[in-house]
């Protein structure tokens, strides 16, 4: 106590302290090792587990953020779309209305198309149906809320065409094999027509009016032993796109 006393006025034994220190050091060192392993461990354990939360929240954020720009590249080729529908209906002189494809035929020999417009919207059978490009088929079976429309590439339909460069008619048929191809019917070998042409509807058979756009020609060939040239013509109607159409009204 008069060690305790003295020390605490004069400050005698500061040095002793002083160098005491470095002996008692370790032994607080060892004292505060587990305690230092513990939390270390708490903290790697809780840096890894927020790393993990973190990685898997930023995957999903990323996957929003890819969802929605897929939305908005939809949208803005929608809006496209619907743009170009927009002009092509505004050349027509006959009253147009919109519809949309909702589903196509199961039968692979059959290329038939489901649209959302039936006789309550006054659809009616043989009525002309277009996209934004050209011709795309006729109605050929009308539901209340629902139609079927042939397009002009199956086997069974004939389109009356006129080439608009010179004027020449002829017989746009459907192939059975693909979706994207027409070929003109009974062309002679001195008939004008050559890649490129641009053919158009003629209005023959009161079907389709007239100068709408059916398709280009792609290829023709004249076989010296054939009495007719093969004209295959690509449609303008993007037959396997379009999702949203016109129906033309007389």
């Amino acid at each position: 106590m008069v060690m305790m006393l003295v020390d605490s006025r004069f400050h005698y034994l500061s040095q002793f302290r002083f160098y005491s220190s470095y002996l008692v050091t370790p032994l607080h060192w060892l004292a505060d090792t587990p305690r230092s392993i513990s939390n270390s461990v708490n903290n790697n354990f809780q840096s890894r587990s927020f790393l993990i939360s973190e990685n898997q929240r930023m995957k999903d954020q990323l996957l929003i953020q890819e969802y929605k720009l897929q939305k908005l590249s939809h949208l803005v080729a929608e809006n496209q779309r619907l743009s170009d529908l927009l002009n092509a209906s505004s050349i027509v002189n006959e009253r147009v209305v919109n519809a949309q494809l909702t589903g196509e035929a199961p039968d692979p020999f059959t290329k038939r198309v489901l649209i959302n417009k039936g006789s309550e919207e006054g659809v009616y059978e043989g009525q002309p149906v277009l996209d934004a490009f050209g011709l795309m088929g006729q109605v050929i079976d009308v539901e209340p809320y629902a139609s079927w429309v042939l397009l002009i590439t199956d086997p069974q339909h004939s389109t009356p065409i006129q080439i608009n460069r010179n004027g020449n008619r002829a017989i746009a048929s459907g192939t059975q094999d693909r979706l994207d191809r027409l070929e003109l019917q009974n062309i002679s070998a001195t008939f004008d027509v050559v890649v490129g042409d641009v053919l158009v509807t003629s209005g023959f058979g009161g079907r389709f009016p007239v100068g709408y756009p059916v398709g280009v020609v792609s290829r023709v060939v004249h076989d010296p032993g054939e009495p007719f040239a093969t004209v295959t013509v690509e449609p303008t109607a993007q037959l396997d796109r379009s999702r949203n159409v016109l129906l033309v009204f007389k």
